[in-house]
């Protein structure tokens, strides 16, 4: 990408240059001259090997990222020098090469070859061609007037964002895909050709949202499926696409969906990057690439099983623990009150071994216990209260109570009146949050 300090700078010698010529839709290489050099955003008039530079040519073969397709990759050529181009931008109709210089001296009005990466253009042509062909698709799969809102074309897949308001069923992924495949293996040749806008328009050919086009426009045509205004790289023929794969489809905002994709040789290294790890979990669960999934949800029974059953055992081992502790309640004013510290139980088994201590001690006491559930780990905080009626009748609700005392350990929470939950981030202060709801529930208990 150019940064600001270039677009600066090109903005600056903008008025001096003439905008490039553009031979990239006819030709992958051509003869050009060196009309301006950019290194870390200053203008030199040469530079060498080891340079990352940004070159502006009289003319070009490569594509200037616009219309959310990515600018070409490829190489320079010259006496001697070699410079590999990562990507192209457009500023104002300038095409600017952005790149190394691998090898060789590079200067002003120098003339070199300049050689776009073919197996690059091919792949990023197959994917924008595909984005043309899955509006077209959407439009039959799921309304006429599904548009897109936003699209990227990449070497290695394609992402289009569409107006619709509710997520994609698996039956209209999967039509999509066998619509647009269809059309692919027709081998539909593709015509392109420019016209004045009125002229495009009203043979139907489609704008996108939010773009805008100058008086003569470029539009190509997948002659019964597509037609659309577009600068973009295309293929000459469906058939060069090779296949279309739906890999996501989610929703990136109200009433705005996404789908990513990928076409031809894309698929192969997602087939294989797949088939890797179908493989490796056939081997790890000893079944063949068919049994997979059974066995898969046989051990998510299991687990559930095995999570019921632990949680249960914690349960019971939570409820042995504190009434161990029943002895330790201690009297106020005829109300038994029982506060204690027990780490290493969850929370759901702290607060059952609550309800446990409070049917022993009856109605007329006031269960809290605190702990960390994990005594290695400082922030996580638990505390349960659980009250008798008569407590309760009092005023005294555990909520309001134990959501009070949450926060001397940096949290909060609540509850019911009899039984209430809370939470903490600072284990440190425990013990003087218990000793506090001591003295504080006495008090309120006289």
């Amino acid at each position: 990408t150019v940064d600001l300090t270039i677009q600066n700078s090109i903005e600056q010698i903008a008025s001096s240059l003439e905008s490039t010529n553009f031979q990239g839709y006819q030709y992958l290489e051509c003869s050009c001259k060196v009309c301006a050099i950019f290194i870390r955003g200053e203008s030199v008039k040469s530079a060498s090997a080891g340079d990352n530079v940004q070159i502006i040519l009289d003319r070009t073969p490569f594509y200037g990222e616009s219309g959310g397709q990515l600018g070409d990759r490829g190489i320079l050529l010259g006496d001697g020098l070699i410079v590999d181009i990562d990507s192209v931008t457009k500023e104002r109709e300038i095409y600017v090469h952005c790149g190394h210089i691998r090898s060789g001296e590079l200067s002003i009005n120098q003339t070199i070859n300049a050689q776009v990466d073919k197996v690059a253009r091919r792949r990023v042509a197959a994917n924008h061609t595909a984005t043309h062909l899955l509006q077209a698709a959407l439009k039959v799969v799921l309304d006429s007037n599904v548009g897109q809102r936003g699209s990227l074309v990449t070497f290695d897949r394609l992402r289009f964002d569409f107006n619709y308001s509710q997520a994609l069923t698996l039956d209209q992924i999967q039509q999509l895909e066998r619509l647009i495949n269809d059309w692919i293996v027709e081998a539909n040749k593709l015509n392109i050709n420019t016209m004045p806008m009125d002229e495009a328009i009203d043979l139907g050919a489609l704008a996108m949202f939010g773009e805008k086009y100058d008086d003569v426009v470029r539009v190509v045509d997948v002659p019964g499926v597509s037609m659309e205004l577009c600068g973009g790289t295309h293929v000459e023929n469906t058939y060069e696409i090779g296949m279309f794969k739906i890999i996501s489809e989610i929703g990136i905002a109200a009433g705005i969906r996404r789908i990513e994709a990928i076409a031809g040789l894309s698929i192969l290294e997602y087939i294989n990057e797949r088939d890797l790890v179908v493989k490796e979990l056939g081997e790890r669960l000893k079944v063949q690439p068919s049994e997979i999934v059974e066995r898969v949800f046989s051990f998510q029974d299991e687990l559930k099983s095995l999570t019921k059953l632990i949680a249960k055992q914690r349960e019971e081992l939570a409820i042995a623990k504190a009434n161990v502790l029943a002895r330790k309640a201690f009297e106020c004013n005829s109300y038994s009150i029982l506060i204690e510290r027990l780490d290493a139980i969850e929370g759901a088994a702290l607060q059952s071994a609550a309800q446990s201590l409070l049917n022993e001690l009856g109605d007329q006491s006031a269960v809290i216990l605190g702990g960390l559930p994990d005594p290695e780990d400082q922030k996580k905080v638990v505390l349960v209260a659980a009250f008798g009626s008569k407590v309760v009748s009092k005023g005294i609700k555990a909520g309001q109570f134990i959501g009070t005392i949450a926060k001397l350990c940096g949290g909060g929470g609540g509850g019911r009146a009899n039984l209430a939950q809370a939470g903490g981030r600072d284990g440190t202060q425990l013990n003087s949050a218990l000793d506090t709801a001591r003295n504080e529930l006495s008090s309120l208990l006289i």
